[in-house]
Formats: C-alpha cells, structure tokens, sequence
C-alpha cells in the first residue's frame, strides 16, 4: 500500500530536472512568432499583467524573466543561456480588449464540452453510480449542455461551433500510441524502495491512459480552434467534490459555482519551455482582458441566477484575479494551448 501511494503522487508529480524541456506531448515553442509584440507594452503593464495575472511570485517567475528598463528577457530553453528579447515602448501601442460587445450577434464562439464521456467515463474518473442507477457522466452532462447552448446562442446571431458533437474522443490516437511515452516516464521516477511489478504496471497503464485522454484529446481540440479563430472558447464542466468516505460513496452536502481564466504559473511549471513561452505569448495577447470581463459577467449572472456560493481556492495553484466572486485564475492545458480567450466554467458540483 505505501509504495502504491508513493507511485501515486509521483504520476501527478510535474517537477523536472534543470536543463531544457518539454511538457508531455508539448510543441516546441515558436518564439519568432512573438515579433508582432515588440515595443507595444511598457514595462509598466508587462509587470502588471505578470504579477497579477499570470505569475504572482516573483521567486517563481525571476529564474525564467529578467526585466530591465527597456526590454524584458525570457529564458528560451531551460538550463540554457539562450534568451527572447522583448523590447518596451514608452507608451502602449495596442488597443486595450476593453468592454465585451454588447451583443454577441456575428461573434465567434467555441464551445467545448468539458472530456469525453460515453464508454471513456470511467477512465477519466469522471463516472459514478449508486445501486445499479444510470452512472452520472460529466462528459455528458457538458455535451448536453452544450447543445442546448448552442441553439440559444445562435437565436442571438453567434457563430457556434462545437470541439465535439458526441460522446467520442475528438483524438485520433488511443491509448496503446502512449505505451512508449508512458513506460519512459515510468523510468525516469527513481522510486526508492522500489514499487511491485503489478503496482509499476497499474501506474504505467494509467499513465498510458492519461495521455490519450487528457493530453492528445485537449491537443486535439486546440488544432480544431485554431482553425476556427474564434472571439472566444467556452469551456464547459462541472465541478466535483471529494467523497465524503472513498469506502461507501454518498452525495456530498455541497453546491457551489467558480469560473476560471488562464492564470497562476507556478515556478515548477515555468521550468517547461512550452508552458513558458505559452505564459508570455498569452500575456502579449492581451487576451486576459477578454476573459476577465466576459468571466465576471458570467459569475454575476450565474450567482444572480442559481443563489449559489461560489468557491474559493485555497493553495497556490489559484489566484483570485478582479473584483467579482468566483472568479480564479489557473494553468490548465485547454486555457494554455487553446489559441483564443477562453473562459472555463466549473459550475454546479456533480455529485
């Protein structure tokens, strides 16, 4: 059991050694494509938008961004001495994202249904049932939530589209594609005493399975939206909380709502030369501006709506970002790689 446990907090662990790399299944970083940036921030606002959105320790972010007077210098690759230069203005040249249009008629929106759902439930652990009832599938659950939207928010004159239309992966891999992959990270995790061959296997199958369905399917959804080019992504799920006893399983006394933007780098994940450079490319973009507003006017007419509370992180991979209950920002995969202002709702607790 204790060795099963240590291999359970080493399979989420997301730490690495000093030199440069990658996240799972991550693309190199494209940091020419940065160009059309130069001198359209001052240092002003770029240490702002850093501090208060997308990295709020300064010992997480310092190893990675130097910051002078007239240019801010990002570490390219980890361990190395290869730096981006990101030249200041005196005075911003970009148009701030400002207020959301007050009609959504003619605007691109992606909705994306948070998993997979159908007969992937129970890998992602998004499943459970009670005496023999029909399981509760958030997979689903966010399908049929999307539809339904999509119908309203066309009434309206949006353009709708949607990253999946059934409860199928959108991925075209499958589990098997990551046996390598999955049995190289199980190499490199230096277990001390080592686990048993049938716990080494049951970690390396789980590994395999998360890349399939939380890594490649998600990639999978950001080439869809990057050829959408939307105005925004909405990314629909629904929250869960712990079991009360893991032993006998019973709903838990709790409803609640919070609505997150991307935001909150912690410094284990700036040491992935992706993660960082997708920190400083979403941060250029000014897209937090959008998402900050479009996600407070969504909490206050969720909270409005529902009566609900909204729920408040409470350890550092969280920071509460504006004004307006419920509003957080975090570090997911969909609201790094997907190539838009996305606004993710966790809305409701499942079970």
């Amino acid at each position: 059991m204790v060795r099963l446990i240590i291999l359970g907090l080493a399979f989420f662990w997301t730490g690495g050694p000093a030199f440069g790399k990658l996240s799972d299944l991550g693309r190199e970083p494209e940091w020419e494509n940065l160009g059309k940036f130069q001198e359209t921030f001052t240092k002003e606002e770029f240490m702002r938008k850093l501090r208060e959105v997308y990295c709020p320790r300064e010992e997480w972010w310092k190893p990675w961004v130097s910051v002078g007077e007239k240019e801010a210098r990002i570490r390219k690759r980890t361990g190395s001495d290869q730096w981006y230069v990101l030249r200041f203005c005196e005075q911003n040249q970009s148009v701030s994202a400002g207020e959301p249009p007050s009609k959504i008629s003619g605007m691109k929106i992606v909705l994306d249904p948070g998993h997979i759902g159908g007969d992937f439930s129970e890998m992602e652990g998004r499943h459970f049932a009670f005496d023999g009832d029909d399981p509760v599938k958030e997979g689903d659950l966010a399908l049929s939530v999307a539809l339904r939207l999509r119908t309203r928010l066309k009434a309206k004159g949006a353009k709708v589209f949607l990253t999946r239309k059934e409860n199928k992966p959108v991925t075209s891999q499958k589990p098997d594609d990551f046996k390598d992959l999955a049995d190289l990270w199980a190499e490199g995790l230096n277990l001390n005493p080592r686990p048993s061959e049938e716990d080494r296997r049951e970690a390396i199958s789980k590994r395999r399975d998360l890349y399939f369905y939380r890594v490649s399917e998600i990639i999978a959804r950001s080439e869809i939206i990057r050829e959408i080019q939307p105005d925004l992504v909405l990314c629909l799920h629904l929250n869960a909380a712990p079991w009360p006893n893991p032993e006998r399983k019973s709903l838990v006394d709790r409803n609640d709502y919070h609505v997150l933007v991307n935001g909150c780098y912690m410094g284990g994940e700036l040491a992935f030369d992706d993660q960082r450079f997708e920190m400083i490319r979403r941060l250029l973009s000014r897209w937090d501006e959008t998402e900050r507003v479009w996600a407070e006017n969504l909490a206050v007419a969720f909270a409005e709506t529902t009566g609900l509370p909204d729920f408040a992180y409470s350890g550092p991979n969280a920071l509460k970002i504006g004004g307006v209950d419920g509003v957080w920002a975090r570090n997911l995969l969909a609201n790094r790689i997907f190539e838009a202002p996305v606004v993710f709702l966790e809305n409701y607790v499942a079970n």
